[in-house]
């Protein structure tokens, strides 16, 4: 998914007022952490899951349990 597409995505899914709560709660969550939003753009842009998957071991395990509730809701 290029960048673009998970802009639209989002844009999409914030329509509903229960993932706009709890998506907007967990990037506040992210904003705490110096430079991990930068880092979960592009790993969010990485098409190869198996790639996707290595670069999320090696964030923080904080940062791991809040990218990985982001991509299930964005999944869901």
């Amino acid at each position: 998914m290029n960048p673009f597409e998970l802009v639209n995505l989002i844009q999409s899914k914030m329509q509903n007022p229960v993932f706009a709560r709890q998506f907007n709660n967990l990037i506040s969550q992210l904003d705490s952490i110096p430079g991990l939003k930068q880092e979960v753009m592009r790993i969010a842009s990485i098409n190869d899951e198996r790639k996707r998957q290595r670069a999320i071991e090696r964030l923080p395990d904080q940062a791991k349990a809040i990218v990985g509730q982001i991509f299930a809701l964005l999944n869901s």
